[in-house]
């Protein structure tokens, strides 16, 4: 074929992107706008997805992005999409979206702690590897008994990298990588379940088809393309869940552990058989490579919460200072500068995974004494980086118990791995070697490797790896000093975090997020001795 390039849209729980690529790899354009999920009035936890907002920016994204490449609509030989996990919309017999979540919507607690009490979650979790938390089961619940209109109207569903696709296209599928996410799926055959669609008390009928990832769906639609820049009669591609596609990207197989950086840090290995974890702590998704499935800790807002740091303390200092410098040069220049333990500083900003208790602490930083304000900003971010480490340090140990292996180097992707400083972290904590891949955004990668495949662009998966990955950039080595002063760190971050929990348990502080159906036990006890 002629065409020489693909285009990667990826919906992340921050921004919505787009990147081009050539068929060696490189980006060689990309365009991307921050965006926010708004709450829903008188309901508690409740986030919605605005389709019709957020849709727009896509489709401007998309423009910028082939303008940026300094391409033409007909250059892009194809193109595939990609998201956050969980989030999900509901169409109306015309297509039309008609309501949408993003994955960190809350809203439906009451709703989840009644499929708890009544056993469901745990056939849930059985059969689909996860916990009624933030998936699909709770919230039809919540609809039928608040939104009863909506759900009349509906007539197809779909995940959000299956809605950018619908947009483009007007075909309603799904694909494992992200359809598991939904917990209405059968990890074993990597179909929709129709036991768990009954157990829930919900309407088989509105699942669409299911296809692997890189199968061809459709063809961008004249409406779509006046919209977004692409040509009419593009294909467009199944691209699949998020973390997925960046171990896709990344070229990962059963047996590896890697670490995806995000706004959300995932911790996950590989498996050649689907591993649910008997403790329900870390879950269990497909992967988008057929026969292959991933187990996976998340860091809560592991990211995220340096963007936090970066808004509200950074952002302000450099304006009014009027400077050009980025942000993050500035975060990563004090973080630097502040001694490892942040001189004590403890960031509360996320807890170890227990997919049926996951119970968050208050956003907070604890232990200021002896800060001096030249020094309190650069300890208040190292502190934040250090969390995220010690979180995936936490499920990297709960992974290696479960796979009855040791993973002695990790690769280490994503927006959070491109300075110097977190990945150093990330290694002298874990005591593992870290590769970093010279392209950190592997997501979109994956995803631009799926669009090549499907439309014959290049032979297979393997194929387009071959010709598309990212070499490595470096490779970090722990320092056993460090190694050893953190174990004792680690602890004491455990013990705050765990104490930090509990006060919003009994309703002192606000947490950052409160789990819908969380069984009512004490907390699981978070420190790894």
């Amino acid at each position: 074929m002629s065409h020489r390039h693909v285009a990667a849209i990826d919906a992340g729980t921050g921004s919505g992107r787009c990147v081009i690529y050539d068929l060696t790899g490189v980006a060689v354009g990309s365009a991307q706008e921050e965006w926010t999920h708004s709450a829903v009035e008188g309901v508690p936890g409740g986030l919605d997805f605005d389709t019709r907002q957020n849709g727009a920016l896509i489709d401007r994204v998309v423009a910028a992005a082939i303008r940026d490449a300094g391409l033409g609509a007909t250059d892009i030989g194809a193109v595939s999409t990609t998201s956050m996990r969980e989030g999900f919309v509901l169409y109306d017999a015309n297509g039309e979206a008609l309501w949408a979540c993003p994955n960190i919507d809350g809203r439906a607690r009451v709703q989840a702690e009644r499929l708890t009490q009544a056993g469901i979650s745990e056939d849930v979790f059985r059969i689909a590897g996860d916990w009624v938390s933030l998936t699909a089961p709770a919230r039809y619940h919540w609809l039928k008994e608040f939104r009863p209109d909506i759900l009349e109207r509906a007539r197809y569903m779909g995940m959000l990298s299956d809605w950018m696709a619908t947009r483009l296209t007007r075909t309603f599928f799904t694909n494992p990588s992200v359809g598991s996410s939904s917990a209405l799926f059968d990890l074993n055959t990597r179909q929709w379940s129709d036991h768990l669609f009954e157990r829930c008390g919900l309407d088989r009928a509105i699942a669409p088809q299911v296809v692997e990832a890189g199968t061809l769906i459709g063809h961008v639609t004249p409406e779509s393309a006046s919209r977004s820049g692409l040509a009419v009669g593009t294909p467009v591609i199944a691209g699949g869940a998020d973390t997925q596609l960046a171990l896709l990207g990344l070229g990962r197989k059963a047996g590896q552990a890697t670490l995806v950086g995000g706004s959300f840090w995932q911790m996950t290995v590989l498996t050649d058989y689907p591993l649910v974890d008997p403790s329900r702590a870390p879950r269990t998704l497909c992967h988008a490579r057929p026969g292959e499935w991933m187990t996976e800790g998340i860091g809560f807002l592991s990211g995220y919460a340096l963007r936090w740091v970066r808004d509200a303390y950074f952002e302000p200092i450099l304006s009014a200072a009027g400077s050009d410098l980025e942000a993050f040069d500035l975060i990563e220049a004090m973080a630097s500068a502040a001694p490892i333990g942040a001189m004590g500083v403890v960031a509360t900003t996320g807890a170890p995974m227990q997919s049926d208790n996951w119970r968050q602490p208050p956003l907070g930083f604890i232990g200021f004494d002896g800060n001096t304000p030249e020094h309190a900003l650069g300890n208040l971010a190292r502190a934040v980086m250090e969390t995220g480490a010690f979180l995936a340090n936490s499920h990297l140990q709960k992974l290696e118990e479960l796979t009855h292996q040791r993973y002695d180097t990790i690769q280490f992707a994503g927006g959070s791995a491109r300075g110097a400083l977190w990945p150093q972290i990330v290694a002298d904590v874990t005591g593992r070697e870290i590769e970093v891949p010279v392209e950190k955004e592997t997501t979109a990668l994956g995803c631009a490797m799926l669009a090549a495949v499907g439309a014959g662009m290049l032979d297979s998966i393997d194929a387009a790896f071959a010709a598309m990955a990212s070499p490595i950039e470096r490779h970090i080595n722990p320092d056993p000093e460090r190694n050893k002063l953190y174990r004792d760190i680690q602890n004491n971050w455990a013990d705050v975090t765990m104490a930090a929990s509990r006060m919003a348990e009994c309703d002192l502080f606000e947490p950052i997020w409160q789990p819908p159906g969380a069984k009512f036990t004490s907390m699981t006890d978070i420190r790894k001795v």
